[in-house]
């Protein structure tokens, strides 16, 4: 794949540093696009990489991949018409039954999904649904915490995938299902919040079902040169639009046929 740079090489390396930073110190930076006006997409999943290296080098590991701005509701919310992906890793799992550190983040936003468990590597030149289905050893219910490291979700694409597509903290349920088990497409979802309703969804509102959205990523992974592995979690996108979290919430996400998933803010 002939990469698309609107930026000179080095300033990956420079921006990925800065994002890093901001994220350790939780104090914003200026958003990319504002900033470097001729940022492309390529230069965007570039700086991501780079600052998975930098993570990397401190001693974290990598257990994944989110897909992110996957429904109408997160695209309307974020003014973006494409999905992202970025990398999940292993210390920023919240452990259900712990609460999720407000003060740590931003500006954070929870979101409801389905989660995947790879069983499987997923290679080949073109990654179809059937070879998604094939490949997921689990699904179950989870939480995303995304957060960003600008001022405000007044962001582009661009920006998010610069940010690692958001990720910041992730819940798992702890009773998986078989994939066969459930309609992905039409299973329903209730979240509450604060113990009243803040909105429903079916899996259709994530890119017509949740694995048409896993096999997006599969195959988006291949022009950047890699795969999804087995053992990998992937968070297959929000169901609907999220909502902005505050020390002292307290969300539930019921999903047909699983036992419900709590998360609360301290």
């Amino acid at each position: 794949m002939i990469k698309n740079y609107g930026l000179d090489t080095q300033l990956h390396v420079q921006i990925a540093a800065q994002l890093y930073d901001a994220e350790k110190t939780n104090c914003p930076i200026e958003l990319l696009t504002e900033k470097y006006p001729g940022i492309t997409q390529d230069d965007a999943y570039a700086i991501q990489q780079e600052g998975l290296k930098l993570r990397i080098a401190d001693g974290a590991q990598v257990v994944g991949r989110k897909i992110g701005i996957t429904s109408r509701g997160m695209m309307r919310q974020l003014n973006c018409d494409t999905p992202d992906y970025g990398y999940l890793l292993a210390h920023t799992v919240v452990q259900e039954g712990k609460p999720c550190i407000r003060s740590e983040l931003n500006i954070p936003i929870v979101e409801g999904e389905l989660a995947f468990i790879m069983g499987e590597d997923v290679q080949g030149t073109v990654i179809t649904a059937a070879d998604i289905l094939n490949a997921t050893a689990w699904v179950l219910p989870c939480f995303e915490v995304c957060d960003a490291r600008y001022p405000s979700w007044k962001v582009t694409v661009r920006d998010t995938i610069s940010d690692n597509a958001g990720a910041s903290r992730f819940m798992l349920g702890s009773a998986p299902k078989r994939i066969s088990e459930i309609n992905p497409r039409g299973i329903g979802m209730i979240i509450e919040k604060n113990g009243e309703l803040l909105g429903s969804a079916a899996g259709a509102e994530v890119m017509g079902s949740p694995v048409t959205s896993v096999t997006w990523l599969a195959n988006k992974l291949l022009e950047y040169g890699t795969y999804l592995r087995k053992g990998d979690i992937v968070l297959s996108g929000a169901f609907m639009a999220a909502d902005p979290a505050e020390a002292g919430d307290v969300y539930t996400v019921s999903l047909d046929g699983f036992p419900s998933l709590t998360m609360k803010f301290e």
